[in-house]
């Protein structure tokens, strides 16, 4: 079974913050409960082993809560300010 590395932390967090802009997450209360869901997922798909440190990797995840605020306020503001008759490319 292959182990999580940091490489699949950051590949989870990618995950999680598509999810999250697809759902609107704004507070952290749902940013933490989409990582709950999404690790369980992983977890019933057996890309997960429950032998790992589950506990750790999800506190990892639920601090990245500030980096994906980050870069969705960034994103926003590159929507709000695309020009849609000439968008940028």
């Amino acid at each position: 079974m292959p182990r999580l590395d940091t490489l699949n932390q950051y590949d989870l967090f990618l995950e999680i913050s598509d999810l999250a802009r697809q759902q609107g997450v704004q507070n952290v209360e749902a940013w933490n409960q989409l990582v709950e869901q999404t690790l369980q997922s992983h977890l019933a798909l057996a890309e997960l082993n429950a032998d790992q440190d589950i506990q750790a990797i999800r506190t990892k995840l639920e601090e990245k809560w500030e980096e994906y605020k980050r870069e969705a306020q960034v994103e926003s503001s590159r929507a709000i300010d695309e020009d849609t008759k000439n968008p940028h490319v």
